[in-house]
């Protein structure tokens, strides 16, 4: 285990997020369509919340004042207030469809990224866990250290505790007591973890802390992602052709989560 290792890892994570940011920024959100399009989206906005208030108004008023207001004025807001729904819908779902290639196009570059670490530390112990994790856990701080020889962490530990164990000791493993004898927290060669895991927690931390620095945001109504392309009547449209209830896709949503 290096410090270095570790180093490396989340410098790598933290640039490759840098530049993605930096790309998506110069391609994507400054480009004329990007900005013509937010443009759009906004005055669209402020169309539908002017509708909105004025409709308001209406219902409030008839309700004092019935004989002034009559429902057909009412009926003709509602309906040009579905109007601008619709149209803010659609380019709420211009916006998103947008900031999700890039974020499409980031995951490309993170996937790369992994298997070119993957493929370095193959095999290579880059921390020690101050316990030994269960299981499940155990599948991906483990993951990368097993080989032909050794084909579970229970024959990895033999192995170790055949060669004297101690904390420095790669998968197969090296004799180091003393090492062992300044860590005696280390009992196991399961608490030894390979990269996967904590190129995991880079891109869980490093990765969201960068992207908030330096990303760029979608504006407000259009910052839920696929839920914001499933709101625009082309999808709507295309879903019930599929014979999918939108409801039911904005309820599996909600239940896993996304809501």
């Amino acid at each position: 285990m290096t410090v270095s290792d570790i180093g490396k890892i989340v410098i790598s994570v933290a640039t490759t997020e840098l530049i993605t940011c930096i790309l998506s920024k110069k391609l994507v959100f400054q480009s004329e369509s990007y900005i013509k399009i937010t443009n759009q989206f906004n005055r669209s906005k402020f169309r539908r919340d002017k509708t909105a208030t004025a409709l308001a108004t209406k219902k409030a008023s008839r309700q004092t004042k019935p004989a002034q207001i009559s429902q057909k004025s009412i009926d003709k807001e509602e309906k040009k207030l579905q109007r601008d729904n619709d149209e803010l819908s659609g380019y709420a779902a211009e916006v998103a469809r947008r900031h999700t290639m890039a974020a499409f196009y980031s995951s490309i570059a993170f996937l790369v990224l992994y298997r070119i670490l993957a493929a370095e530390y193959s095999g290579k112990v880059v921390a020690l866990l101050p316990f030994k994790p269960f299981n499940l856990l155990q599948r991906i701080t483990f993951r990368g250290l097993l080989s032909d020889n050794v084909g579970s962490v229970a024959e990895a530990h033999s192995h170790w505790v055949a060669h004297g164990g101690g904390p420095e000791a790669t998968i197969p493993g090296v004799a180091n007591a003393a090492a062992a004898a300044a860590r005696p927290d280390v009992t196991s060669a399961g608490q030894a973890c390979a990269f996967a895991f904590v190129y995991i927690l880079c891109s869980l931390s490093v990765k969201m802390m960068v992207n908030m620095a330096f990303g760029t945001k979608p504006p407000a109504g259009a910052d839920d992602g696929v839920g914001t392309l499933i709101e625009a009547p082309q999808s709507q449209k295309m879903l019930k052709n599929f014979g999918v209830d939108a409801e039911d896709v904005k309820e599996a949503r909600k239940a896993v989560g996304f809501g």
